[in-house]
C-alpha cells in the first residue's frame, strides 16, 4: 500500500474509532447515562460526552468549568508552538466560550417548529427558531435562530454524527476553492458546505436585512466548524459582512485547506475563535504532511485532559505523534 494511502487509511480508522466512542447523541439531557460521563463542575459544566476519567481533574486551573485557555498569535501558531507562546484568556472570555459551545451542541438536537429540546434550549429562552436544515446528499445539518433581546442571529452547524458525514469527513482530497483562485480546501468539507449553502445563505441574509443592527454568530463543532468557516467566508464575499457584524466560534474544528487558503482567511481580518484541545484528534486532521494548515484564531486548553468543549476521546500519544 502506498505511503499516502496508508496514512489516509490509518487516519480514517482513528477518526472512525473516535466517532463510534464519542459522538454526541441527539436530544440528550444533561447527565444522560448514554454518555457515561460526569459533569465537570456541577450544573454549569458543558456536557461533552467524554468517557469517565477524561474530565478535568479537580486540581486543574479552570474557569467556569473549562480549563484555562491559551491564545496563539498568528506569528506563533505554527506546528512548533509551545504553551509558553500563549497568554491566558480571561474568565469572562471563557464564560463566553462556554455559551457558544452550548449553542454549537444544540445543532445535534432534532428541532421541529420551535427552539425546544431536552438539552440546553431552556438556557436560551429568548431564542426563536427560524429554520432547521438537514440536506439529503451530505446530511449537512444545523439551525438558524434569532434572539431579539440581544439583537443576534445564530447559525449553527452539526458535527459528524451520521455515517455519510463521516465519509465526507474522511475524504482527504483537495478541491480548488472558487472564491480565491490559487487556494485549495478539503473536498468533503467544500461539498458539505455547498450542499446547504443556498438555503442557509438566503435565510440568513433575509433575517439580517429584516433586522438592521443585528449581529450574526456562526458556531460549529468538528465537521460543523469547517462548514461554519466556509459559510463565514461566503457571507464576507457575497453579503459584505465583516468583523463589525459577524463572528465565528468553532470547537474541535479540523484543518480546512492548504497554506494558501489559510493565508487568504487570515488576510480578511474576520472574527474567528477556534477552540481546540491538543489531544483531540479532529483538529490534527487532515494532517500537516498532506499540506493542510489551520487559520488564525486558536484558543486551546492548557491541560491535555481538559477537552470539555469538543466531544472527543484522547487517543494514544504515540499514535498521534506517528501520524503528525
Amino acid at each position: 500500500m502506498a505511503p499516502l494511502k496508508f496514512l489516509t487509511f490509518f487516519i480514517a480508522v482513528l477518526a472512525a474509532a473516535q466517532l463510534i466512542t464519542a459522538a454526541p447523541s441527539r436530544n440528550a439531557p444533561k447527565g444522560h447515562k448514554k454518555h457515561n460521563h460526569k459533569p465537570v463542575s456541577g450544573a454549569d459544566a458543558v456536557q461533552t460526552g467524554e468517557p469517565t476519567g477524561i474530565q478535568l481533574p479537580k486540581n486543574t486551573p479552570q474557569a467556569n468549568g473549562l480549563a484555562t485557555n491559551w491564545t496563539y498569535s498568528p506569528r506563533t501558531s505554527g506546528p512548533k508552538s509551545f504553551i509558553s507562546d500563549g497568554s491566558p484568556d480571561s474568565t469572562a472570555f471563557v464564560s463566553t466560550l462556554q455559551t457558544y459551545a452550548r449553542l454549537a451542541s444544540l445543532a445535534y438536537c432534532d428541532f421541529k417548529s420551535a427552539f425546544t429540546c431536552r438539552s440546553y434550549c431552556d438556557m436560551f429562552p429568548g431564542i426563536t427558531l427560524i429554520k432547521a436544515f438537514n440536506t439529503p446528499n451530505t446530511t449537512t445539518a444545523g439551525y438558524i435562530a434569532r434572539d431579539d433581546s440581544s439583537k443576534t442571529i445564530y447559525l449553527a452547524y452539526r458535527g459528524s454524527q451520521s455515517l455519510m458525514s463521516f465519509i465526507q469527513d474522511s475524504q482527504i482530497t483537495y478541491s480548488n476553492y472558487p472564491a480565491a483562485p490559487g487556494t485549495r480546501v478539503h473536498t468533503g468539507f467544500l461539498q458539505s458546505f455547498q450542499d446547504a449553502r443556498d438555503i442557509v445563505y438566503n435565510t440568513v441574509v433575509d433575517e439580517m436585512n429584516n433586522h438592521p443592527g443585528y449581529t450574526l454568530y456562526l458556531v460549529g463543532h468538528s465537521l460543523g466548524g469547517a462548514e461554519a468557516v466556509l459559510q463565514t467566508l461566503d457571507f464576507a464575499q457575497n453579503a459584505g459582512y465583516n468583523s463589525s457584524n459577524m463572528m465565528t466560534y468553532t470547537f474541535g474544528q479540523p484543518r480546512v485547506g492548504d497554506a494558501a487558503f489559510s493565508s487568504y482567511v487570515n488576510s480578511l481580518s474576520l472574527n474567528f475563535i477556534r477552540s481546540i484541545n491538543q489531544n483531540d484528534i479532529v483538529p490534527h486532521l487532515p494532517p500537516l504532511p498532506l499540506g493542510f494548515v489551520h487559520h488564525v484564531g486558536e484558543h486551546w486548553t492548557e491541560n491535555p485532559k481538559g477537552d470539555v468543549v469538543s466531544n472527543s476521546q484522547i487517543p494514544p500519544a504515540k499514535l498521534i505523534k506517528s501520524v503528525l
